[in-house]
């Protein structure tokens, strides 16, 4: 836990620049502008969805795998729309989601910590801390979300891919910067 002990300054400097980084790259920039589209009728599909549970649902959807070589699973699969739906319990917190997207970015910053601590050689230039540094934050930031990607086509790539490329860059910075 010495590692803690050494780099508590990056990871926390780290947190809160990615934080920034976060908000700049969603609310600046017009990299996510038109990733949520409306409804046309969004009053009826909200008051179809009123009826369901919160949860995560696939539509069409099978019960079982033996299901799926049904001639009237394959059917419904043909048809247009199939996608997926979120419900949620009730409004969104964000309050809530900011601060546990800021301890999201925390974490990142203790494993950059670590694994750098176990990588990084004392004499090492800065520009070897902050290749190792960028690499374990990209790996964080950047890989999670693409499997989601790939199986459900949520999203869109490029600006996923440009928000973890600047929050690890950020990250690498930092590190390279502050590195004890």
């Amino acid at each position: 836990m010495q590692f803690l002990m050494d780099q508590w300054m990056a990871i926390v400097v780290s947190a809160v620049l990615v934080f920034i980084a976060s908000f700049l790259t969603h609310m600046v920039l017009p990299l996510h502008k038109g990733e949520f589209k409306k409804l046309v009728d969004e009053d009826g599909v909200m008051n179809t969805v009123s009826t369901v549970s919160p949860g995560l649902y696939m539509f069409p959807c099978v019960n079982n795998a033996s299901e799926m070589n049904s001639p009237e699973f394959k059917a419904k699969v043909e048809k247009v729309p199939n996608g997926l739906l979120v419900v949620w319990p009730g409004g969104v917190n964000m309050g809530q989601n900011l601060g546990l997207t800021l301890l999201f970015y925390l974490v990142v910053g203790v494993f950059v910590a670590y694994i750098g601590t176990h990588a990084i050689p004392e004499s090492a230039a800065y520009l070897t801390k902050f290749r190792l540094c960028g690499a374990v934050a990209f790996c964080a930031h950047g890989l999670g979300w693409m499997s989601f990607f790939i199986w459900y086509r949520y999203g869109k790539f490029w600006p996923n891919f440009v928000d973890s490329l600047i929050y690890a860059l950020v990250t690498a910075g930092t590190f390279a910067w502050l590195w004890k």
